[in-house]
């Protein structure tokens, strides 16, 4: 049996890409919900969200690459 993983398109590459975009964005959004329902002025709001896409979007493409995905 062989191990070597299949290659993919390119177009299955970057529609894995868009997925992980996309889910790193919900992400940011829903911590900027959460961030703006403590009360945080809103120039805080939008660095928490920033934050949380910044660390959402390598971890995601980190993983899909570890998979042999990308």
């Amino acid at each position: 049996m062989s191990t070597e993983p299949i290659p993919h398109p390119r177009a299955v590459k970057a529609l894995w890409v868009l997925v992980t975009v996309l889910f790193s964005a919900l992400v940011a959004v829903v911590a900027g919900i959460l961030a703006g329902a403590t009360g945080r002025p809103f120039p805080e709001v939008v660095l928490q969200a920033g934050g949380a896409f910044a660390v959402t979007l390598p971890l995601c493409l980190a993983v899909l690459s570890a998979l042999s995905v990308l």
